[in-house]
């Protein structure tokens, strides 16, 4: 039993990771572009009563370099996002980006039984908020979340999750 437990845990890991492949955030998620402070990734029940299947955040201060940097990934998946249904909620600030939350695309999956056809759509959002830390103004707070959700939508979204 120990075996098959450690595979399946083993393969949960790699499919969360791959989530945020082909994002050009990936390097972030992955800790290439700046040291994580705080991260934590969830999936399951308590995802559930929020409308999620995967909640994956990062969390870190960086100097001005480094969120530059990691704006300009986020301005890449912006400008490379699924474009069929516009879910966007962007906040820019003194020309650079405080607070955005965007649709990134969709996964569906298709299940027939006895001639009924069930479908489930998956789609996947990144949310991205950038504020001055209050202890070091020369500092940025930044916070990067991709979320996973069937049948998820913007306003799902932003009624389960208040911003602050």
């Amino acid at each position: 039993m120990k075996p098959t437990l450690t595979i399946v845990l083993l393969l949960f890991a790699t499919l969360m990771l791959r989530a945020q492949e082909g994002l050009h955030v990936g390097e972030v998620f992955e800790g290439k572009v700046a040291k994580t402070t705080t991260e934590t990734t969830q999936t399951g029940e308590p995802l559930r009563k929020y409308g999620l299947t995967k909640l994956r955040t990062w969390k870190t201060t960086v100097p001005d370099s480094l969120r530059n940097k990691i704006e300009a990934l986020v301005n890449q998946d912006y400008e490379e996002r699924d474009r069929k249904e516009e879910e966007v909620d962007r906040e820019v600030r003194d020309g650079h980006i405080y607070y955005s939350i965007f649709r990134l695309g969709s996964r569906r999956t298709e299940l027939s039984i006895g001639g009924d056809t069930n479908f489930k759509v998956w789609r996947h959002y990144l949310c991205y908020q950038c504020k001055v830390n209050t202890e070091q103004r020369s500092l940025y707070d930044i916070t990067l979340v991709f979320l996973e959700g069937e049948n998820l939508t913007l306003d799902k979204l932003k009624k389960n999750f208040k911003r602050k």
